[in-house]
């Protein structure tokens, strides 16, 4: 059975500019999860784009790596480790989306990878539980939980939780 994408439906909602305020990493899910890290600090710097047509642009960056080079080299030149640093503190990818109902009626889209800070994603599909909330004084907000459970450095499992805020 073909799913149905229900992107139309939303897409007056989900479309526009939001801003992660929130990335925590949980031991799990249900109500027994515990939060493990914000890997992101108390203050994560992210954004997502989505057009109105269904074109995602998510990019996120560990703001403690966010800084001039050390070297004062630009990008290009700078040496292999500094790079890393900084690399390895970014994830981002883009493609279109397509939006979809689970069984329980539960939003989730899938995104078709084109371009990805980690080659691996490229032509593949990332997909992403969403939560939409409406909090006191109208400010919106989507709450993205992938899929995938993630590895941590030990090897445990974990689940991640991002909070992001419509700025646009």
């Amino acid at each position: 059975m073909e799913k149905e994408n229900v992107w139309s439906e939303y897409a007056d909602t989900i479309s526009g500019v939001w801003k992660c305020v929130s990335f925590e990493m949980f031991d799990g899910t249900g109500p027994k999860k515990t939060l493990i890290a914000k890997p992101h600090g108390e203050n994560p710097l992210g954004r997502v784009s989505i057009s109105p047509q269904g074109w995602l642009s998510a990019h996120l960056a560990r703001p403690e790596r966010m800084h001039r080079l050390r070297s004062g080299k630009p990008w290009q030149t700078a040496p292999d480790k500094e790079v890393a640093y900084v690399a390895r503190g970014l994830s981002m990818y883009c493609g279109y989306l397509q939006l979809f109902k689970d069984k329980n009626g539960r939003l989730y889209w899938q995104t078709k990878v084109e371009i990805a800070s980690d080659p691996g994603w490229m032509g593949g599909v990332q997909e992403r539980n969403v939560t939409l909330l409406t909090e006191e004084g109208g400010k919106q907000f989507m709450v993205l939980e992938p899929v995938e459970e993630r590895m941590s450095d030990d090897g445990s499992k974990t689940k991640a939780v991002l909070k992001w805020e419509k700025i646009e």
